[in-house]
């Protein structure tokens, strides 16, 4: 007597997160203009009415793949944020987790190079991507904020100086997009430095 073979039936999370796999590697390697909606279905081994069933258009595929970027980095900003302790550590494990992240998965900051991009022709996702960088911006502002009111701090303007730190990181995220790789502890170093002479209590 032949058996059946038992074919596994997805639940739809588990069938959105194979969509979203399969659209990232095809923005990843055509980038979001090139890419069609028939690539992401045979790159998912779905119809293209499958992936529609999930998502009703290209541009929301790509919104759900930056929030989840968006959501893996504030999860961790939150938990240090949480933490007791002085904001030279706070900052140094930021920094070393970001880094850390853009050595160890080169497809993240390509990533959102793709992203950047197609914010200078699509104007929601111009807005979401600010809306994103306003997020880091707050958190970091928050720690900030925290060490000046504990001492550990000279009076700042703790904004302004979370939109440099923030702009730091992006920088060092363009240079591993670009295939660019300085030394990961020499940098950190360098940083934790820079930050510990340059915001230390006069």
């Amino acid at each position: 007597m032949r058996s059946r073979s038992v074919t596994k039936h997805k639940s739809p999370d588990e069938r959105a997160d194979q969509i979203l796999a399969a659209a990232r590697i095809c923005f990843l390697e055509r980038g979001y203009f090139a890419t069609k909606m028939d690539d992401i279905a045979r790159a998912a081994k779905l119809s293209k009415g499958g992936v529609y069933f999930h998502f009703p258009s290209k541009r929301e595929i790509f919104r759900a793949l930056v929030q989840a970027e968006f959501d893996r980095a504030t999860a961790f900003m939150d938990q240090v944020v949480d933490e007791e302790g002085d904001l030279l550590a706070q900052l140094l494990r930021l920094g070393d987790h970001f880094v850390e992240a853009f050595a160890a998965d080169a497809t993240m900051p390509r990533f959102m190079l793709i992203a950047a991009e197609m914010s200078l022709r699509d104007e929601p996702i111009r807005q979401m991507l600010l809306e994103l960088q306003e997020a880091y911006i707050e958190r970091l502002t928050a720690i900030l904020e925290r060490a000046i009111a504990d001492g550990h701090l000279r009076q700042i303007d703790a904004r302004a100086t979370a939109i440099a730190l923030k702009s730091l990181v992006d920088g060092v995220q363009a240079a591993y997009a670009v295939g660019y790789e300085p030394d990961r502890d020499r940098l950190v170093e360098a940083t934790f430095a820079l930050i510990g002479k340059g915001l230390a209590p006069e």
